[in-house]
């Protein structure tokens, strides 16, 4: 694994298809990206479950309902959510996420380094994504442009991280259809959200739909498809977003207040601090100098 050397945040590793901590989910898929460059915890990459959530540049209100209403359900199962981090439907999906102190992963047409984030519009989110214990992944390195070309390439990493996708608007012709398409060349399970005839951005959902995707009517559908166990609605991370932050950190693997505050870029007092109240919440457990979460 390769490390492109800066402030512990900004790091870039370098991980190549043969390396053990590739994804395995993705290894597997057909046109596997011979390496990818990621910026922010690799382990992210690897949690399982994840799920491909993705739309139109364009959303609707609707849209944005939808996404509001059910990303946070999935959140409070332990599911990571993957988008592309576009205007729009992405965006949202990823903020949404992290309002809800879960773990998202954003999926680049570009380089991950902070010059080549595009839109630019979306360059603090992408930190946000990162200092919440997610990752921002390309398989194109440092310094690379957006083509027009990389958009449907990157597409199929989206698709072939996640155990299933989930298109929320999209035109017929759309980037989030292409992604659906791979997820069913994958052997994955596809959602989509019905919406009106009339409307242009529900008419690829529908078309998904009568193709024999499932519609996802209510967040629940998809945790019943997917085996995923249901668990009493409740908040179960305390409102304080550094210790969400951390929280997300911690769920990747048992670690140290030194080794947290170092992927967080947090001082070790704010650390110490937060992981008092998590243990408290009895969301984090302690043994020895390391704490695991519950």
């Amino acid at each position: 694994m390769k490390v492109t050397v800066g402030h512990v945040m900004d790091k870039i590793k370098e991980i190549k298809r043969t390396d053990d901590n590739f994804p395995v989910q993705l290894r597997h898929i057909s046109g596997c990206p011979e390496r990818l460059f990621v910026r922010g915890q690799i382990k992210s990459l690897t949690q399982q479950p994840l799920i491909a959530v993705v739309g139109t540049r364009r959303m609707t209100n609707y849209g944005e309902a939808v996404i509001r209403r059910f990303v946070p359900t999935w959140v409070r199962h332990g599911i990571g959510i993957v988008s592309g981090l576009a205007l729009g439907t992405d965006a949202l999906v990823h903020l949404a996420t992290l309002e809800a102190n879960g773990l998202t992963i954003g999926i680049l047409g570009s380089g991950v380094d902070q010059k080549s984030v595009t839109p630019r519009t979306n360059s603090r989110l992408a930190e946000r994504i990162i200092s919440s214990g997610g990752a921002l992944a390309s398989e194109y390195p440092d310094g690379t442009q957006p083509q027009p070309y990389h958009f449907p390439a990157r597409n199929r990493i989206v698709a072939g991280l996640t155990l299933a996708t989930v298109v929320i608007e999209a035109p017929i012709k759309s980037g989030a259809l292409i992604t659906a398409k791979f997820a069913l060349d994958f052997g994955q399970e596809v959602f989509a959200v019905p919406g009106p005839i009339t409307v242009e951005t529900s008419r690829g959902t529908n078309w998904l739909i009568a193709q024999g995707a499932h519609p996802l009517l209510e967040p629940e559908d998809l945790l019943e498809v997917l085996g995923i166990e249901k668990i009493p609605t409740r908040q179960i991370l305390p409102p304080n977003v550094q210790d969400g932050r951390l929280l997300n950190i911690v769920r990747l693997g048992s670690t140290t207040p030194d080794e947290l505050a170092e992927r967080s870029g947090l001082d070790i007092g704010q650390v110490l601090v937060a992981l008092s109240e998590l243990e408290v919440a009895g969301l984090v457990s302690r043994t020895g100098d390391k704490f695991t979460a519950n």
